[in-house]
Parts: structure tokens; sequence; C-alpha cells
């Protein structure tokens, strides 16, 4: 690096420090750092907090908190993510009075555009450290705090802060604490993802709310946020086991229409638990979706729903959707027998179908017959 004149990035040194740090070798970790400095006028203070962690390892609180005081006392502008490190070194070996007063020094310099001191990550490590400590109202004051130095601005806390203490929330069994906060994300015009979705549905399920986790699952599926196979399968076996069949029914439908499709596994277990709620009408639906998004139905399943079919004579109807699949194509609807398929550019060449619509049979020869109806090729045996 130092040869081929890159400079000296401050992070490849931390890596050779932590390394030399791990095996012992103090004095050859020093003589690195020494480089450092002498390098560059304003390093990482990283390199200092992986000194810190190595000294309070060592039961050594006063070396570690030396190497931090000669950090603040060289005034460089650290960076969220620098700082960050730094708090989450302090908060570990109990140095808390040492992490408020960095927390506070890092609000009291945001001052955005021109200076970002602060990110949500900065906040999640003091809000979680109030969560630890059981003081939850400290934790909510945190999550809101500003610097109170003249020039120094709030931050515009983003979906990941919300996401944090929303979670928080729900582990702490405050149900309603983080019903608030994720209304007052909506109203600041964020989008919620994911996790907190997903946060959110599992708390009301917990909490026995059926109908509120529903309302967000169907939030989430209208939103267009994906729904991954071990989420979605968890919930819809929760809402089929409190007899939510048609509202279940109707959001796979909704899923279905858009991209990517929905996971086997979720369709597997929809139509077993309409199965077992006696709605075959609505788990023969499902199977008609799954044929026409060319979604395959397993050996299992099949049995399955045949045993079910079976019991009320019903196979006949459950055949006839389960070989309709035979005559789809993926994205496409069925076609009458013996309709050619075309392509907006003219005729389409499949397998052995020639473009004049007429079958290739093997050897050669072309299928037709003697009669001829309006608008069709007449039928002859021809060798070609």
């Amino acid at each position: 690096m130092l040869n081929k004149g890159h400079g000296a990035d401050s992070l490849v040194f931390n890596n050779l420090i932590s390394g030399f740090l791990n095996l012992g070798n103090l004095d050859k970790a020093n003589e690195l750092f020494d480089e450092l400095k002498e390098r560059c006028l304003v390093y990482d203070g990283v390199v200092n907090a992986t000194f810190m962690e190595w000294w309070f390892n060592q039961g050594k609180d006063k070396e570690a908190m030396e190497s931090y005081k000669s950090l603040l006392d060289r005034k460089f502008k650290m960076p969220p993510p620098t700082c960050n490190t730094l708090l989450e070194v302090l908060l570990k070996h109990g140095k808390t009075k040492e992490a408020w007063t960095l927390f506070e020094d890092m609000l009291d310099n945001h001052t955005p555009p021109n200076t970002q001191a602060v990110n949500s990550d900065t906040f999640n490590i003091m809000v979680n450290e109030c969560f630890k400590l059981g003081n939850i109202e400290e934790a909510i004051k945190t999550f809101k705090k500003v610097g109170t130095k003249p020039g120094s601005k709030p931050f515009a806390m983003d979906v990941a802060g919300y996401n944090n203490i929303i979670t928080r929330f729900c582990e702490h069994g405050m149900l309603s604490e983080a019903e608030k906060f994720f209304q007052e994300l909506c109203g600041k015009s964020l989008t919620p993802d994911v996790p907190m979705y997903r946060t959110m549905i599992d708390a009301y399920l917990k909490a026995e709310r059926v109908d509120d986790a529903l309302r967000s699952f169907t939030k989430m599926v209208e939103t267009g946020l994906r729904v991954v196979a071990s989420f979605g399968t968890r919930v819809f076996s929760e809402f089929l086991k409190n007899g939510k069949n048609l509202e279940v029914a109707t959001l796979l439908a909704k899923m279905g229409e858009k991209e990517p499709k929905p996971d086997a596994s979720i369709y597997d277990v929809v139509v077993r638990g309409l199965c077992n709620a006696d709605e075959l009408d609505k788990s023969l639906d499902v199977l008609d979706q799954m044929t026409k998004y060319s979604i395959g139905v397993t050996p299992a399943l099949q049995e399955f729903v045949r045993g079910a079919f079976g019991k009320v004579g019903r196979n006949e109807e459950l055949d006839r959707v389960l070989n309709e699949n035979r005559w789809r194509f993926p994205g496409r609807q069925p076609r009458p027998f013996g309709q050619s398929p075309r392509s907006p550019s003219g005729p389409a060449e499949m397998g052995g179908w020639q473009s004049s619509g007429s079958p290739q049979m093997a050897g050669g020869q072309q299928f037709s017959g003697p009669s001829q109806m309006p608008g069709q090729q007449s039928l002859s045996w021809r060798s070609t």
C-alpha cells in the first residue's frame, strides 16, 4: 500500500494493529500506530478504540482511558461510525459517564448539512443501553434527544432508528408504545420496512390480537414488500388457526399477482389449512393459482388434497384443476386444444409445431385430415 503511493489507510493499519495485539505483541502494535501518526495528521479514532478494547481486556482500565484521552486531546472531527465504535467500547466496559458525555458532544456537533455527527446507529446504541438498564423513560428521552450547543440541529430519525426502539418496546411487552412510535413514523412520510412489519405482526400475534396482526400483514402485502417463506408460513398458519380463512385466501391471491411469487411452502400451508376447515372451494381456487403460476404441487400435497376431496366425492373437480397445468405455459392462460400459439411477431414455432400450424410427425411426415372446417387447413397425409 505504502510503496505504491496509496497513502496510509487507518483501517488497514488498524487491522494489522489488532492482529499484533491479539498475538500479545504490544511493541509491534505501538510501532505501527506511531508510523500511522507520522504519516497522517488526522487518523481514524477507531485505532484508539482497538487499543482501548485490548487494554480493558487486560484489566488495565487506566491505560485504556489514557488512550481514549489522547484521542480526545487531538480534537479530531470524527464521523459517526468512529464515535459509535468508541461508545460501544465505553459502555461494554462500564464507562457509562464517559459514553454519555461523548454522546452529548456528538449531538452538539450535529450541524447538517455541514457536519453529520450522529446517525441512527448512534441513537440505537444509547437507547439499547437504557433498555438494558430498565430505564424505559430515559430511552424515550434519548431517542428524541438533541444537542444544546447553539447551531446544533435535531437528527432526522430514519426507519432503522424507529425499527430499533419499536423492537425494544415489543420485547418488553409495551405494545401500545410500539404502536405510538409506528404511527409517528408513518406520520413523517417514512415507509415501514419488512423487519418493522414483522416485529409488529409477531407482537400482535403474541398478544392474541389477531385482527391487528391481519391488518398489519395486509398493509405489508399491499405495499409490495416481500413475504419470505418462513415468515409467511408461520403467519398464515396462525391466521388459519384463528378462522381467518377468507382473509388468508384473499391475501394469498393478492401476493400471487406480483413478482416474485409466494413460495410453494406458503401455498402448501394455505391449501392444507383450507381443506382442514372444509373450505374446499377456496382451496381449489388456490390450487388453480398454483397451476396458473407454474408453482409445483408436490406429491405429498396432491395425496393430501385427493384424500380431502375424495371424502366428499369431488376428485373429478380436483383432477380437472391439477391436470390443467399440462396445457399452460408460464405466464400464459390455457389455450383451446389445436390452436396454434402465436407471438406478436407472428406464428410461433414450439417443439414439433411448424409455422403453418401443422404438427410435425416423427419421420418427417405432416398430419392433415380429410375434413375441413371454415378457416382451417384441409387434413391429409402426405410425405415430406
